[in-house]
């Protein structure tokens, strides 16, 4: 569970907040004006996250692949021939942002 804890509370204790974040592993929410504004949490937290985020993302990727290249070939479009400025184009088209 997050704790919260507002801005200027953070200011006044820093250390002391960096100490249960470091030691209790503890997480807390900076709240300016009664709204989460942003979050400090242990670093071995956010090097995990990344690394899942990663994980994640590679999976899907290498799920997706055969499929994205089915549809490019029903377009017309060779792998060999798609840069990325074209792939951008193809996302903002497929997606409705043209």
């Amino acid at each position: 569970m997050d704790n919260l804890v507002s801005v200027t509370d953070a200011r006044n204790n820093f250390s002391a907040l960096i100490n249960e974040v470091i030691k209790e592993r503890k997480r807390f929410v900076l709240l300016r004006k009664s709204q989460p504004q942003a979050v400090i949490i242990p670093y071995e937290g956010l090097v995990e996250t990344d690394e899942d985020w990663q994980n994640e993302f590679k999976k899907l990727i290498s799920e997706t692949r055969p499929s994205f290249k089915r549809w490019l070939g029903k377009q017309g479009i060779k792998t060999k021939d798609l840069t990325e400025e074209k792939l951008y184009e193809l996302l903002d088209k497929v997606t409705g942002r043209d």
